[in-house]
């Protein structure tokens, strides 16, 4: 960009350096540089008097020391790393997120589109949100969702490389939206929601901007500009990990407000329903989950020890949301969070993996990873290269895309860069003939430039020693002087032959972040609303009748309250029960196998038969009981369906409290098993 520079340093307080450069630019982009500076300096000086008025006239005197240390801690992101550093974090997680969450989930859509979604019988299907609009021949079409969870999987698996990343990754966001959805369909909701809400912000956000093919092709294009570093947007990328921190605590956030209510009206958090709430998860995971086996009986704990861990729940619930935006705090959170998350997984076969893998966002690797790279002091590695040439700003510019923790320094070798004069031996024929590496007064040039420069880059340092075995050394060597000798440069080459571009802003990134954040909130609002106004007003009144209907237009897709568990849970229940009659007169439940191949997990099957035992037409509920089992049938072990006669159905009422034990039960149904086998899909 810049013809000609001077630059000038003065020592300040510490040990810190003023500098000042003065640069002869070409009108044009002089023009556009000033004004870009007045419009920023104007928008830093808006943000800063709305502060100040806020400050000076809402906030009392006595509170305004408190209020400014709150406003610098939430401003600690900023200083502690810069946009490069947040960009690679953006692009970081999303090859984690993709890779691990999005990725394997629109693969298992593949094979439940082909393998599962045309076993299931039609009047299991009970479409939600935007799919009651839709031909139901159409939402429980196995052929076009199949051929549309390929195409989702394909767009995803390009934009995890980083492949034309904003365009993939905003199309596979569009079909997430109706493929993940699918299975949301049958009565019960898996609330996986975020999946989607981070794909969209990751899909607005600059996270192709390092590590993709995308940044390879775009380090190339500026290095043909006479630009060796990336451009990076200006705090789009901690805006968006920001908006995605916001939503997982929106995640959090309502089901501890149902809970803090259910706690004070109803005593979730009292040692007796939190057993209950433990007996019941247990009692289904024994009917619903193959090879189940009951955990260590935290539900024998003091009752003491219950009371806090429900406590303790509730606080990490609630304050979640606004402790995630203070730097300090957060590596506590991620810790708490994996402790929530691992102990309801072992205890209560509750994983939310899907939400546990979205925790890399919280991390600032790259801040971690320099001070962990740099301990000791250890000062960046100056490349000093020939700024005339395309090959060598191209090169520059690619390990400059891949250095992630700022390890390398290029310098124009041929300009007036000051930390050129450091190495006065090098002269400026030797720097049009190699490209060099200066680590303190330690210089290396051609192949041994590239070898330490490898050990310097993270991505790269496994190649180090590789590039330093005699086999490879020498080849190396080679390969290098004839690509080295057969450039050819232009002085006209070092000037810039595109205007200078600008990165994209925050706005859509804001937008797209406001509508998924007031979405979500207005939602949850309205689910959680209806439990609290059913509690305290019945549920013939008015105002629940009006936020269940609302709540019936709007909820579940892609917006909806995460399971809030915060209903008292009972020491028995009553179920839908299948059992197998064998020609010896002994019956034998359902396995749990059966259901977790139909269904899934133990979740969907509890609804999936409770649904079942809720309708009160006698015909219906004969129609659907038969075709749960047809259904669940041809995944029996062989030695049942070879030896049954039919198949009961009852009403059972059951202690849930471990081992679970029957207190009455209600013959209802009785299918011959060619009844059963006459209906079974293929």
């Amino acid at each position: 960009m810049a013809k000609d520079a001077i630059a000038h340093d003065q020592a300040v307080d510490g040990n810190k350096v003023r500098m000042t450069f003065r640069v002869i630019l070409g009108r044009q982009e002089a023009e556009a540089l000033a004004a870009r500076a007045i419009r920023e300096e104007k928008n830093i000086s808006a943000l800063g008097s709305t502060f100040d008025y806020v400050l000076a006239t809402l906030v009392p005197s006595r509170l305004k020391p408190l209020v400014g240390a709150l406003v610098r801690r939430l401003r600690a992101d900023e200083r502690a790393n810069g946009d490069r550093g947040w960009t690679y974090n953006l692009a970081i997680f999303r090859i984690v997120f993709l890779g691990f969450v999005a990725f394997p989930g629109a693969r298992g859509m593949v094979l439940w589109t082909h393998y599962g979604m045309p076993l299931l019988p039609q009047n299991v299907w009970d479409p939600i949100s935007f799919y009651r609009y839709l031909p139901l021949a159409i939402v429980t079409n196995a052929t076009l969702a199949h051929s549309l969870a390929v195409a989702n999987a394909v767009l995803i698996g390009m934009a995890l490389v980083g492949l034309c990343t904003r365009w993939t990754l905003s199309l596979a966001t569009v079909l997430s939206l109706y493929v993940f959805g699918l299975i949301e369909n049958q009565g019960k909701i898996d609330h996986f929601h975020h999946v989607l809400w981070i794909m969209a912000l990751l899909a607005v956000g600059p996270s192709g901007r390092f590590l993709s093919v995308d940044s390879i092709w775009l380090a190339i294009r500026h290095a043909d500009t006479g630009r060796v570093e990336p451009p990076i947007p200006e705090k789009a990328a901690l805006l968006t990990l920001r908006s995605c921190w916001v939503l997982i605590g929106l995640v959090y956030l309502f089901p501890g407000l149902a809970k803090l209510h259910s706690a004070m009206t109803q005593g979730w958090a009292s040692p007796d329903n939190l057993r209950a709430l433990l007996w019941h998860k247990w009692f289904e995971l024994h009917l619903y989950h193959a090879g189940f086996v009951l955990p260590p009986r935290v539900d024998e704990l003091p009752s003491a020890m219950l009371t806090i861990a429900g406590t303790t729940t509730i606080l990490f619930e609630v304050g979640f949301v606004v402790l995630v935006l203070f730097r300090g705090v957060r590596p506590l959170l991620v810790l708490a969070g994996l402790a929530f998350h691992i102990g309801n997984a072992y205890f209560m076969s509750i994983p939310f993996t899907h939400l546990l893998q979205a925790y890399p966002c919280l991390i600032d690797w790259t801040g971690l990873g320099r001070r962990l790279w740099h301990l000791g002091g250890r000062e960046p590695l100056i490349v000093l290269y020939d700024g005339g040439c395309r090959l060598c700003r191209r090169t520059v510019a690619l390990l400059r895309s891949f250095d992630l923790l700022d390890d390398l320094a290029p310098v124009d070798g041929l300009s007036g860069d000051p930390r050129r004069q450091q190495f006065p031996n090098l002269t400026d024929a030797m720097l049009t003939h190699d490209l060099y590496a200066a680590d303190g007064r330690r210089v290396a040039g051609g192949y041994d430039a590239y070898k330490r420069i490898a050990a310097r880059l993270p991505i790269l340092c496994w190649a180090g020693p590789l590039m330093r075995w005699g086999p490879v050394s020498k080849v190396g060597n080679r390969i290098y002087r004839r690509i080295a000798d057969s450039r050819t440069c232009a002085i006209a080459d070092r000037q810039a032959t595109h205007p200078l571009g600008t990165p994209a802003g925050t706005r859509l990134i804001f937008l797209v972040a406001a509508v998924l954040i007031v979405s979500e909130v207005g939602i949850s609002s309205l689910e959680v609303g209806y439990d609290v106004a059913q509690y305290h007003f019945g549920e013939r009144h008015p105002i629940p009748h009006l936020l269940a209907k609302a709540s019936w237009r709007f909820t579940s897709w892609p917006f909806d309250v995460y399971p809030t568990f915060s209903r008292p849970s009972a020491s028995q229940v009553e179920i839908w029960e299948a059992r197998a009659v064998l020609s010896t007169g002994r019956e034998i439940a359902i396995a749990p196998s059966a259901y977790e191949a139909v269904f899934g997990h133990s979740a969907k099957s509890w609804v999936a038969v409770q649904t079942t035992l809720a309708e009160h037409n006698p015909e219906r509920q004969r129609a659907r009981s038969l075709d749960v089992i047809r259904s669940v049938w041809p995944f029996e072990p062989a030695e049942v369906r070879e030896t049954a006669v039919a198949v009961n159905v009852y009403t059972s009422k059951y202690t849930t409290r471990p081992p679970g034990k029957v207190i009455e039960e209600k013959l209802i149904e009785t299918f011959p098993v060619e009844v059963v086998v006459a209906g079974e899909p293929k």
